[in-house]
């Protein structure tokens, strides 16, 4: 579109109008008082180029019913860099309550900052601070070459206020000064002083610069006077000396006193003392003391300093002082060579002791030694400074780790279940020594045949190995939460198994992803969402509730000191009612491959892109490394694992990201991004899982306290 001017009218109590519906400049679209816009359909976007604007901003102007009070504007608006368009760099919006003039109330300023990262279509929001107009002038001004808005809304109230409409502005020749002198009339008698006053400022103006150039002037003459009396009261006339050197003439007064000046070592141009010839003689350059030690004569003859030299004046001059002055006969000094022979040469080292001669030369400090060189500078990757732990168990799964052993004192029992109640119905994934399966077991407690978790050992492996597993077994045994899969059974015959809970609907990952948000209010969320348009639907309460069952199910496991190193909605599981169990099953699954990466050649599969940057590059696994992880799920189930976390970033720009916390610059760190259906105080309570610090982060009951209390009255609404 090449048109820059748009108007738009609304209805009173309308905060909300979609720009997509502006067609051409003086186009009207009304919205109903439900703030729904009645444009046409199939238009999502509207865009202005920036080919022949001079920097001009697209102005907008939003015309409503009523004087209104504003707060904010909210502007729905693209950020697809790659292609040339780009959130505009700033905005100003105007007031006007008469729609002419928008200079009586200040307008407001707003500065976007660039996103170079993040692609995705954005909401920005402008404080308005309370302005009153009925006429709102939007000026947007270009990025890059285009500006594509989708939607813009207005936080606004009916103003209980009398406004009236702005007068014209006041013209530069029509600005009235109160404090200038009246104009009257000629025949009035104030024309007089006002011709008195001109004529006093231009005496003022003119006779005192003269006077104080004359007195200036004046004090100048007296102070030569002065000087010329103090020389005449001191005795005798000045004598003029002239001195020849071929066509150069110079006339120098000197006092026949010294007046002490030639004594004076800070006054270089004052009068030469006559007293003393031999100071006062002139002397070749290269005539200097015989008897300096210090000196080198370079001419082959030289008078000593106490025989003056005549000045080669003539006889019929009246000057009495002599002066020496080179002549064109003198013969020219020797060159440097012919007269000047080098030192011998002082010897670095005593040297050897010759019979019956004894030479005593100064012993010299050894010499210094040289400075070494720095030491040579190694850089090195993220990947090449991280110290990776293995957290895969025996059977492929996530290993827990007990902080401290001594909790572990409430082991119960478990039963033993044989192998041939065990049919085999779905293989998940394998491990390096053995697999996790899907049985039906039967034989159960209720009587019916039950779905379970199995994790069978191979035959044939090594004595440490049995012991791990049977290790892992032990701490699953003193887990007894609700949210939580807990240890159903044991076989004691070969091959050993670990048999676990299994719910109906599988991990959370896949669950979320086969559903929808619930009434999506925006663009940004509809467009998120795209591909869940015929999918059951989970509103944000029940994600919440969702949330809240992981954050109770941890809570647990920090309580008995125990670390799962690898939380994620993969290894967690969905059953009727919505209940979920967090679980350890995912990492043997080649679905969720990608998840997970290696970072060296020598190290096992770690989840980078939820793990604390301790748990990285330090190898540290605790609690807190845990609520790190807990803040990547919990974004995962707000965004329904649409997308993996960090997508835009590469497994070692994942590691390079987090190492900005190791080197003690954690604000440089990128975070994830707000998803559309998170609100402002569950994003703050999520980036305080990703702080650099963690004794920084809250702990699990501190979160699940949170949770509860922003889910507080949510009632079950999930369709089974």
């Amino acid at each position: 579109m090449r048109d820059f001017r748009f108007r738009v009218e609304f209805q009173a109590g309308v905060v909300g109008v979609s720009v997509a519906s502006l067609r051409a400049e003086g186009c009207k679209w009304r919205c109903g008082t439900d703030g729904a816009t009645l444009s046409p359909a199939g238009y999502e976007w509207v865009g202005w180029k920036n080919d022949s604007r001079q920097q001009q901003p697209v102005e907008i102007t939003f015309e409503f019913e009523t004087v209104r009070n504003f707060s904010a504007v909210h502007i729905y608006t693209n950020n697809f860099f790659t292609k040339d368009t780009q959130v505009f760099s700033r905005a100003r919006v105007l007031f006007s309550v008469g729609g002419e003039h928008y200079h009586a109330q200040p307008p407001v300023e707003f500065e976007y900052v660039v996103d170079r990262i993040f692609e995705t279509a954005r909401n920005v929001t402008i404080r308005l601070h309370g302005a009153t107009a009925k006429y709102v002038k939007l000026q947007l001004f270009f990025a890059l070459r285009w500006i594509l808005i989708s939607e813009v809304a207005f936080d606004s109230e009916p103003c209980r206020c009398n406004q009236t409409e702005e007068a014209p502005p006041v013209t530069p020749t029509e600005v009235v000064d109160e404090t200038a002198v009246p104009v009257v009339p000629a025949h009035s008698t104030s024309s007089d002083f006002l011709v008195g006053g001109l004529v006093a400022l231009g005496v003022v103006f003119g006779v005192v610069p003269v006077t104080l150039c004359v007195l200036y002037y004046r004090s100048r003459l007296t102070r030569k006077a002065s000087k010329i009396s103090l020389s005449k009261a001191n005795g005798g006339e000045t004598k003029k000396v002239s001195m020849k050197m071929k066509d150069l003439h110079i006339n120098m007064n000197l006092s026949q006193l010294s007046n002490g000046y030639s004594r004076a070592k800070g006054n270089l141009y004052g009068h030469v003392s006559m007293d003393e010839e031999a100071s006062a003689m002139y002397q070749e350059p290269y005539k200097g003391p015989l008897h300096n030690p210090g000196y080198h004569t370079l001419g082959h003859t030289v008078h000593p300093p106490d025989v003056p030299l005549k000045c080669p004046l003539p006889p019929d001059t009246d000057d009495s002082v002599d002066y020496a002055v080179p002549g064109m006969n003198v013969t020219p000094p020797p060159p440097f060579s012919d007269v000047y022979s080098p030192p011998p040469p002082v010897p670095l080292t005593r040297p050897p002791m010759t019979k019956g001669l004894a030479l005593d030369y100064p012993t010299l400090p050894p010499p210094t030694p040289p400075i070494p060189p720095p030491p040579k500078q190694h850089y090195f990757t993220a990947s090449q400074v991280c110290q990776p732990v293995s957290i895969q168990g025996p059977a492929g799964n996530v290993a827990f780790i007990v902080s401290e052993a001594s909790e572990l004192t409430q082991a119960r029992c478990v039963p033993d279940i044989a192998g041939k109640n065990l049919r085999v119905m779905e293989t998940l994934g394998e491990g390096v020594f053995g697999s996790i399966q899907v049985c039906e077991m039967r034989g159960a407690p209720s009587g019916e045949a039950e779905t379970v978790l199995v994790k069978c050992l191979n035959s044939r492996v090594d004595e440490a190995v049995r012991e791990e597993f049977l290790q892992e077994a032990q701490v699953l045994s003193c887990i007894s939460d609700i949210n939580v899969a807990q240890l159903v059974g044991l076989t004691s015959q070969e091959p050993l198994c670990i048999i676990h809970e299994y719910l109906q609907h599988g991990d959370l990952h896949q669950f979320l992803r086969r559903h929808a948000p619930e009434n999506p209010t925006s663009v940004m969320q509809r467009a998120a969402f795209k591909d869940g348009s015929e999918c059951p639907v989970l509103s944000y309460g029940a994600l919440v509730y969702i949330a809240t069952q992981v954050a109770s199910g941890m809570k647990h496991l920090e309580k008995l000191n125990i670390v799962h190193r690898d939380l994620a909605a993969r290894n967690c599981l969905v059953g009727e009612g919505l209940l979920v169990k967090v679980s350890d099953l995912a990492m043997s699954q080649n679905r969720y491959h990608r998840d997970y990466c290696r970072v060296s050649e020598d190290s096992t599969l770690l989840p980078v892109r939820w793990m604390a940057w301790e748990s990285v590059l330090q190898g540290r696994f605790s609690s807190k490394s845990d609520v790190w992880a807990f803040g990547v799920t919990l974004w995962e189930i707000l965004t329904l694992a649409r997308q993996q976390p960090y997508a835009e970033l590469s497994d070692d720009g994942v590691l390079e990201n987090v190492s900005h916390c190791c080197h003690g610059d954690g604000a440089a760190m990128m975070v994830l991004p707000q998803p559309p259906l998170c609100p402002r105080e569950m994003y703050d309570m999520m980036t305080a899982c990703w702080r650099p610090g963690d004794r920084q982060r809250p702990p699990f009951w501190e979160v699940l306290m949170f949770l509860q209390r922003k889910n507080l009255g949510y009632c079950l609404d999930y369709p089974e």
